[in-house]
């Protein structure tokens, strides 16, 4: 396996802990995108970057996937982390044409990995809070028929804590990093 970091950027927490898990299994350090230096970068042969998935943008990415770092050369795994049940085939679909429109360059070579989280919506910051309220209102106002699983998932959760971390679906991420 080559000289791999994982490197993340969690608000909540649920991102935190699957990288922690993935380091472990891997070996290698986990550190939060703000500790990050360009040498811990620079000395890595695979990249593990994971982020919380806000208003269709992946937490703390473009700082850590866009120039001037340099991530030519190496094998790129990326992973998002979000409420929304990837297992629905159009959420994932939706969660990759929004990183493929803000990161073409670093998304064109990655891969990339869904992940599931969850939501304490009492401890979520007053912005993070209006926007979860301003979205429930838009759905109760689209047609049931036409909302999505990614749009009924918000719906039954709201106000609510819910926690669908499961490291068993970071396996396959960690699988493709030892054969990288």
């Amino acid at each position: 396996m080559k000289n791999a970091l994982v490197v993340y950027a969690s608000r909540y927490g649920h991102t935190r802990r699957y990288a922690q898990w993935i380091a472990g299994q891997l070996g290698c350090p986990a550190l939060e995108a703000r500790q990050l230096r360009p040498q811990q970068l620079a000395a890595c042969e695979v990249l593990v970057y994971g982020g919380g998935l806000y208003a269709g943008g992946l937490n703390g990415a473009k700082k850590v996937l866009t120039a001037p770092h340099p991530l030519e050369g190496k094998e790129l795994v990326v992973f998002t982390c979000g409420l929304a049940d990837p297992a629905d085939e159009a959420t994932r679909q939706h969660i990759r044409a929004e990183l493929t429109k803000a990161l073409p360059e670093a998304l064109g070579r990655a891969h990339l990995f869904f992940l599931r989280g969850g939501m304490d919506y009492s401890r979520l910051g007053p912005v993070h809070r209006l926007m979860m309220a301003m979205m429930r209102r838009m759905l109760l106002k689209k047609p049931e028929a036409e909302r999505g699983g990614q749009d009924r998932g918000i719906l039954e959760t709201y106000g609510k804590t819910v926690d669908f971390v499961d490291m068993e679906t970071a396996r396959p991420l960690v699988e493709l990093v030892r054969e990288l």
